[in-house]
């Protein structure tokens, strides 16, 4: 007997942007958004959502 394999888990880009003096986050499927006072706070909210979604994955970069 052969077991199908799970379908992989969607990936999600969270995006960190500075609106003003405050700094948004928004998930690429529009369910997930937040604004925060420091980037800090952004970073630390984003990988907390990412750890919450078995299969999700934080990635960091630096601004060009």
């Amino acid at each position: 007997m052969i077991t199908p394999l799970a379908s992989p888990p969607a990936v999600e880009i969270l995006t960190i942007q500075p609106v003003g003096d405050r700094w948004r986050i928004t998930s690429s499927d529009g369910l997930f958004e937040g604004v925060f006072t420091d980037a800090k706070s952004a970073v630390r909210c984003a990988r907390a959502e990412a750890e919450a979604h078995p299969g999700h994955v934080l990635m960091l970069a630096e601004p060009a």
